[in-house]
């Protein structure tokens, strides 16, 4: 996907990215191997102490690039 980089920063100071996604059925398909349901969506959503909301929506489609929302919850 254009617009979404998934990392992890390890103990040791190095870092693994997933790559090699230019789709979200492709970023599915690496994170929920198996398939046997297909999603229409991957979410990640993350809320702060603050009640900010980040919403990232990956669509199962061949969209190149994420949906991003940043939102204040009452």
């Amino acid at each position: 996907m254009k617009n979404l980089r998934i990392f992890a920063t390890l103990v040791n100071g190095e870092q693994i990215e997933l790559s090699d996604c230019p789709t979200g059925v492709d970023l599915i398909r690496a994170l929920l191997p198996g398939g046997q349901t297909k999603p229409k969506a991957l979410v990640i959503e993350a809320t702060d102490k603050e009640g900010r909301v980040v919403r990232i929506v990956v669509a199962a489609d061949d969209s190149e690039t994420a949906k991003v929302a940043i939102t204040h919850e009452s």
